[in-house]
């Protein structure tokens, strides 16, 4: 089955929900496809500080929820758990391919974002969903007064500990330097809370457990000792990568997968804009990308004019 549009959008994070707001605002009709609810990444961030116009912050739950909320009334169409399969382009339209539906498209905005890297250690795949997880926000419930381990040292695995440090009795985050990479701001908030210890220059090795996560297996990187940690939920935060890969060859990308655009958000394929942290660029922020969720839908909204 196909349902035509004039503008197709995959990914519902602040990029698409910002084009969204701006083709619905130019009269163009759209549809917005999201794999999971939307909100992207900044769902799982309990609190922004550097978002502007809201001096004392606002958890990334809300403000997105505001950006959906104001898409919405503008009449965007937004279909939740729709991820997109393939996107084929013939004789001028898109074919964006999603279960066994597929939605029709003079143009298409790539704005799926980002997805969490798999350590690859054993126990990692096999308890997924038993006490290993890659968002505090979608599972921290589950581990209420209990004890966690937050792995990585980055701006996402210290905003996850903090959110966590609500729910669970005590959070461990491991990191296999002896230094965080993260923001200072969250380095601060993090030293300060009593319920998070920081265990630095830890690797794992293993996740143990039968039915579910019971414990992490950590080498020392110094004295190169093994040690075990008893934990009931592990959440990784390692590092991202863009998911790309259904485009096939509409758009080109650079080595880590990001897509290549140029200064108008276009890829190499008429019609195809991409936005957000999906493409190659130096800053990835929810005010980038809302910034190029607005220039992909202007540009995209001319293009589409200039079809009818």
């Amino acid at each position: 089955m196909s349902n035509a549009y004039e503008a197709a959008i995959i990914g519902g994070g602040p990029a698409g929900l910002t084009a969204g707001i701006y083709l619905m605002r130019a009269g163009i009709e759209t549809i917005l496809l999201e794999k999971q609810i939307v909100g992207g990444a900044a769902l799982n961030t309990e609190h922004i500080d550097n978002y502007p116009g809201f001096p004392d912050g606002i958890s990334g739950s809300e403000l997105t929820g505001r950006m959906a909320e104001q898409a919405r009334k503008l009449g965007l169409v937004i279909k939740e758990f729709s991820r997109a399969e393939g996107v084929g382009y013939t004789d001028g339209f898109f074919e964006t391919g999603v279960d066994k539906e597929s939605y029709r498209s003079v143009g298409v905005i790539a704005a799926m974002g980002t997805e969490a890297l798999k350590l690859g250690i054993p126990g990692e795949e096999t308890l997924v969903g038993r006490g290993v997880s890659y968002c505090a926000t979608c599972d921290g419930m589950f581990f209420r007064n209990l004890d966690v381990a937050v792995v990585g040292g980055g701006d996402s695995a210290l905003s996850e500990a903090l959110t966590l440090a609500n729910i669970a009795a005590k959070v461990y985050v491991i990191h296999r330097r002896d230094q965080l990479r993260a923001q200072q701001i969250l380095q601060a908030r993090v030293s300060r809370h009593d319920k998070i210890e920081l265990m630095l220059g830890k690797v794992p090795l293993r996740i143990n457990g039968g039915n579910e996560v019971e414990s992490i297996a950590l080498r020392d990187t110094k004295t190169d000792g093994e040690s075990e940690l008893k934990v009931s939920g592990v959440f990784f935060y390692v590092g991202l990568r863009p998911e790309t890969g259904f485009l096939g060859n509409l758009a080109d990308r650079d080595d880590a997968g990001f897509i290549v655009t140029d200064e108008n958000l276009r890829t190499k394929t008429p019609g195809l804009f991409a936005a957000g942290d999906v493409r190659r660029k130096s800053l990835r922020q929810i005010s980038t990308a809302v910034g190029d969720g607005a220039l992909a839908a202007v540009n995209l909204e001319k293009f589409v004019l200039e079809k009818r």
